[in-house]
C-alpha cells in the first residue's frame, strides 16, 4: 500500500494506524488529541505514539478547542454530590468519562451512566438526565438544550499519530 491514503471517522483512525503497524505496514493519521486517549485508555497495549501536535485555536471555539465538558441546566447550580444523578456520555468518550466520574465517585458522587451514540443533550433536554457528558465547540448546542459547562474534562487539539519508534512525542 505505498502512499495510499485512506479516510476514515475521526474516532477511527487511532484503531486503523495501530492495527496496520501491527501488520508491519509503516502508516500515520491524523485525528483528535480526545479520540486518541479514548482508543489508548481502552486498548493501553498499543504501538501509537504522537509524532507531531497541532494546537487547535478556533475563534469560534468556546475554549478555543473542542472540550470534553460536564454539563448541567443553565437556570441553576446542581452538584452531583447533592443527589443521585443520571448522566448522558457520548459514548465515543466512555473511557474518559468513566475515569472522570470514578473521582466524582471517590467523593461521594452517586449516578447511573446512560452511554448514547449522539443526542446527549436532547436527553437532558427532555428530562431523561440531570446532566451530560459531550464535546462542546461553540457551546451553542448545549445552550440550546438549556444547558451550561460545570466542568471542563478534556481539551483537544490535533494529532499526528503513527508507530511509537518513529520519534515518540508524548511517551
Amino acid at each position: 500500500m505505498p502512499n495510499k491514503r485512506i479516510t476514515v471517522r475521526g474516532e477511527d483512525v487511532p484503531f486503523f494506524v495501530d492495527k496496520l503497524i501491527k501488520k508491519g505496514i509503516e502508516c500515520v493519521g491524523v485525528t483528535g488529541e480526545d479520540l486518541l486517549m479514548e482508543y489508548k485508555m481502552r486498548n493501553p497495549i498499543n504501538n501509537l505514539a504522537t509524532l507531531d501536535k497541532i494546537s487547535w485555536n478556533g475563534s469560534d471555539a468556546l475554549f478555543k478547542k473542542p472540550t470534553l465538558c460536564l454539563l448541567g441546566p443553565k437556570g441553576e447550580r446542581r452538584s452531583m454530590l447533592d443527589n443521585f444523578s443520571i448522566i448522558s456520555i457520548n459514548k465515543k468518550y466512555k473511557s474518559i468519562a468513566e475515569n472522570y466520574l470514578g473521582k466524582l465517585a471517590q467523593k461521594g458522587a452517586k449516578f447511573e451512566k446512560i452511554f448514547l451514540s449522539g443526542a446527549t443533550e436532547e436527553a437532558a433536554r427532555l428530562g431523561l438526565a440531570d446532566f451530560v457528558i459531550d464535546i462542546v465547540y461553540s457551546g451553542f448546542s448545549a445552550s440550546e438544550a438549556g444547558l451550561r459547562v460545570y466542568d471542563r474534562i478534556f481539551g483537544s487539539d490535533v494529532v499526528l499519530i503513527g508507530a511509537r519508534n518513529r520519534g515518540d512525542y508524548d511517551e
